[in-house]
């Protein structure tokens, strides 16, 4: 390491090793050809959580006053960009979770799995997802979905640990799914899939919480010698002056500037690469690796990918995906424009509005206007010599229809988001049957179905499986978890499963959305059946009762509350008779108190 007189970027530089130089490299060249990509997402987001036109691009149009450049004297914002955002957010996890069982395991080998195996896959994820929030991971990942059309996710085994006086107990020890936003990683947008491409994630901590990675996470294989020369950088640099240490060879970070700004603020940068890399000093390709480099100038792990396909558990969903690059476009890019025009005709609207309250006069002639006050209504006008008169300038009255054009923009924005109106319970005109109303909102909302089971088969799927792999591998000794059985009437009980009970083959299967689009689907067909077989008393014989009933149960969502039982109003019905016979008995016989 330098010593303080010496300590530049220069020397340091020297001591870089080709790796780190190559990672920050692409992480620079990746970043960089992602700009397009955050300048949208930065205009959509200020639209989204915008409460006036001045937040937005609206108020960067004309240069007239720099509070308020748009020229209007309004700054109105109407947020139909963010309802569709939070009425696709609401839809799109409705439908990921209609009910507890929204997966389940599927068994490749019939015999091998028997149904207290899947029972306990099923019920260690169950457990799991109930002790780590999964489902509030899923919904900070639908809201990246939805407003960036990217998200990203890392599954990875923890162990957290909690303390109390005298005391540290295990929290909880299993797979955890973590949101990787958007702005912190990059990757070869031009590869042939995410998962085949390298990609680099970057991460910012603070000193305190760089050491203490360091110390309670041994399994990450980070070099002590880079750790020290990490410390002692940051302690000599303290002394030195910045001119001093941003002599030679420029280099820059992200939100810090220079050298000097970066190494005096007491946060450390993180670069974790992932996939393959060509080492030149070593002259070999390393396959499948994950090598992380701190302060873009140390190497401070390099180890291989520890998971079956060697691939890295991070994984990828986007909204509408582009031909020739991996990066998704978002359900709202398209309708910023939208947005813009709609605040638009709003504030003008207010703007002419106001110019009919408050008209602008027109005076010719010699007209005496003393006394009166100007912007307010009446006052006298006294003309002299008779030659003269008082007017006003009449606006054009089609400002009138803006409204009814801005709620046509806002209906179509509805639709092209594949939200549809039917989903908010707004009908669409005319005399429908119930029939048809169901088919026209099965119709309507393929667009919504088809992206919900989208992200449903290609990202929540691989979180799963994912969490059932590092389950299998890691899991130390036995664990306990919870199993609702329903075939007992939901009684719970509790099991010990080891990580052998989770070795069986087959795979986790997200059903959610496929099952709320099917049960959708069975229950238009089931009103269609009952009202065709009321119409011919001969095929309602052939369709039992018992087994429409348990349809009907299962299609509603009532599984849990058990009102299905065979004739069980049969019996209700003749107990009811026992008991009204009985009291009937009771008050028939004079000089005898009843029974309690």
């Amino acid at each position: 390491m330098a010593s303080l007189e010496s300590l530049t970027l220069e020397s340091v530089m020297l001591e870089r090793p080709q790796l780190a130089e190559e990672i920050t490299s692409r992480y620079t060249e990746w970043k960089s050809a992602r700009r397009g990509a955050e300048a949208r997402w930065k205009e959509t987001t200020n639209y989204v959580y915008a409460t006036s036109t001045r937040e937005t691009t609206n108020g960067a149009v004309g240069g007239i006053d720099p509070d308020n450049q748009s020229g209007w004297s309004h700054s109105t914002h109407l947020p139909k960009l963010t309802q569709i955002y939070d009425n696709l957010i609401a839809n799109y996890r409705f439908a990921l979770f209609p009910h507890n069982d929204w997966f389940k395991f599927i068994g490749e080998d019939k015999e091998a799995v028997t149904k207290d195996k899947r029972k306990a896959a099923e019920s260690y994820l169950r457990t799991k997802h109930r002790l780590n929030n999964f489902e509030d991971v899923v919904l900070e990942l639908l809201n990246d979905w939805a407003l960036y059309g990217n998200c990203f996710a890392e599954v990875t085994y923890e162990a957290r640990l909690s303390n109390e006086i005298d005391t540290t107990y295990t929290d909880y020890v299993g797979p955890v799914v973590r949101r990787i936003s958007p702005y912190d990683i990059v990757f070869n947008p031009l590869a042939e899939s995410f998962e085949n491409a390298p990609k680099i994630i970057r991460s910012i901590q603070s000193m305190g919480e760089f050491l203490r990675t360091v110390e309670e996470n041994p399994t990450k294989d980070y070099d002590e010698s880079v750790v020290a020369k990490v410390k002692e950088t940051r302690s000599t640099a303290f002394l030195a002056g910045s001119g001093e240490i941003d002599k030679g060879e420029q280099l820059t970070y992200d939100g810090f500037g220079s050298w000097s700004q970066y190494i005096k603020s007491g946060y450390v940068e993180i670069l974790d690469f992932y996939g393959d890399i060509w080492d030149a000093e070593k002259g070999e390709l390393l396959k499948n690796q994950v090598i992380t480099v701190v302060d873009r100038l140390y190497v401070l792990r390099t180890s291989e990918i520890k998971t079956s396909n060697g691939k890295a558990n991070i994984f990828h969903a986007g909204w509408r995906q582009r031909p020739d690059n991996l990066w998704g476009m978002g359900p709202l890019d398209n309708l910023i424009g939208m947005q813009y025009q709609i605040n638009h005709l709003e504030n003008a609207k207010a703007d002419a509005l106001d110019q009919m309250i408050t008209p602008t006069r027109i005076v010719v002639g010699d007209v005496d206007e003393s006394g009166v006050e100007a912007g307010r209504p009446g006052g006298t006008y006294r003309i002299l010599g008779g030659e003269g008169s008082v007017g006003n300038l009449a606006p054009d009255t089609t400002i009138l229809q803006v409204d009814f054009m801005n709620a046509q923009k806002m209906n179509l924005m509805e639709e092209l988001a594949g939200s549809p109106r039917e989903a908010m319970g707004i009908r669409t005109p005319g005399e429908k049957t119930a029939f048809e109303v169901n088919s026209l909102q099965n119709a309507a909302s393929r667009n919504f179905q088809n992206k919900i089971s989208q992200y449903e088969s290609t990202f929540i799927d691989k979180l799963l499986n994912a969490e059932l792999e590092l389950g299998r591998e890691y899991l130390d000794g036995e664990d306990t978890i919870k199993v609702v059985d329903t075939d007992t009437f939901g009684v719970e009980e509790f099991l010990t499963i080891t990580k052998e009970d989770l070795k069986i083959n087959g795979k986790i299967v997200p059903i959610g959305a496929r099952h709320f689009a099917r049960q959708q689907q069975l229950i238009a067909n089931a009103m269609q059946l009952i009202q065709l077989a009321a119409q011919d008393p001969l095929v309602v014989q052939h369709f039992p009762s018992k087994r429409l009933a348990k349809m009907y149960e299962e299609l509603l969502g009532l599984d849990e509350l058990e009102l299905y039982v065979e004739f069980g109003r049969v019996f209700e019905t003749q107990e009811l008779q026992q008991l009204t016979q009985a009291t009937q008995m009771q008050q028939g016989m004079p000089g005898e108190e009843p029974v309690e």
